[in-house]
């Protein structure tokens, strides 16, 4: 089991090592960076967790623009599951020993106008420690489609992420700072060759530093920054003087701060909860 878990984090920094290498590489002359406006996200979320450390979870949350908190604007760049205004994410996390989780979640995205999008979440996690600090590793695939009649198109996506945190006492209350860094690999169901998704191997990567707070014997209050990067690739074409214009690479960022306050119902095992906060 320990084997398999140690092979299983070699993977995953192994690719997140491609990943980042990938993501550095933004000084060469066909790699172009573009800045979004920063957001910020807010949501509420309940969950009960059982003895055994098996959870339910209820969430609704938002995305605003940081500046004036008015609506973020959306355009194509933004993948089927990422284009929302709000969000309402129900799912459900069984723990077979202390260590290996699975869980099956389903999200509905609610845009400005027109449908929003759906998508079915599902997870294998392999909690443990390097020495005092938490340990995480975790796959997940993503099924998506739109939520209205009037156009379909659906999505796959796989995502492995890792992550490291540790937890403190302040003033016998548990304190939480953790790091988390997830790639996403999405790709068509459908696909007829001229997919978006086929030019670059990562298509988007999610790097989030996290401190959370119990304040309250049932209430938790976190806060987030959130580095996103969409990885497309545009072709090019010619001058009007006839001068070729080489295929490029874009780098889409988005970066932001978020607000999470969570109710937790439990009995006896309250410290099992917060070592799993940053990776939500």
């Amino acid at each position: 089991m320990f084997k398999l878990a140690g092979k299983v984090g070699v993977l995953l920094l192994a690719g997140i090592s491609s990943v980042w290498a990938q993501s550095k590489a933004v000084d060469s002359a066909d790699i172009k960076k573009v800045y979004r406006p920063w957001v910020t996200y807010t949501s509420a979320r309940f969950e009960t967790l059982f003895q055994d450390g098996s959870s339910v979870f209820a969430e609704y949350g938002t995305m605003l623009e940081f500046k004036g908190l008015e609506k973020i604007s959306q355009d194509e760049y933004y993948a089927l599951n990422e284009n929302y205004s709000s969000f309402l994410w129900l799912g459900y996390e069984h723990a077979f020993t202390e260590h290996w989780y699975a869980g099956a979640s389903g999200k509905i995205n609610f845009v400005q106008q027109g449908d929003g999008s759906f998508f079915n979440r599902f997870n294998i996690a392999h909690r443990g420690h390097i020495g005092k600090l938490f340990f995480y590793k975790e796959v997940a695939f993503e099924y998506l489609s739109y939520a209205g009649d009037a156009y379909r198109q659906e999505e796959g996506r796989f995502s492995p992420s890792i992550g490291l945190g540790r937890q403190i006492k302040v003033k016998g209350k548990p304190l939480y700072i953790g790091l988390n860094y997830r790639a996403f690999v999405n790709f068509d169901f459908k696909n007829d060759k001229n997919s978006i998704y086929d030019k670059r191997k990562i298509d988007r990567t999610k790097l989030k530093a996290e401190v959370s707070y119990g304040f309250l014997p049932h209430w938790y209050i976190g806060v987030y920054y959130l580095r996103d990067t969409e990885y497309y690739y545009a072709l090019g074409g010619s001058t009007m003087l006839g001068d070729p214009i080489p295929d490029y690479k874009i780098n889409r960022i988005t970066e932001g701060v978020g607000f999470t306050l969570t109710y937790l119902l439990f009995k006896e095992n309250s410290d099992k909860y917060i070592i799993d906060l940053p990776v939500r």
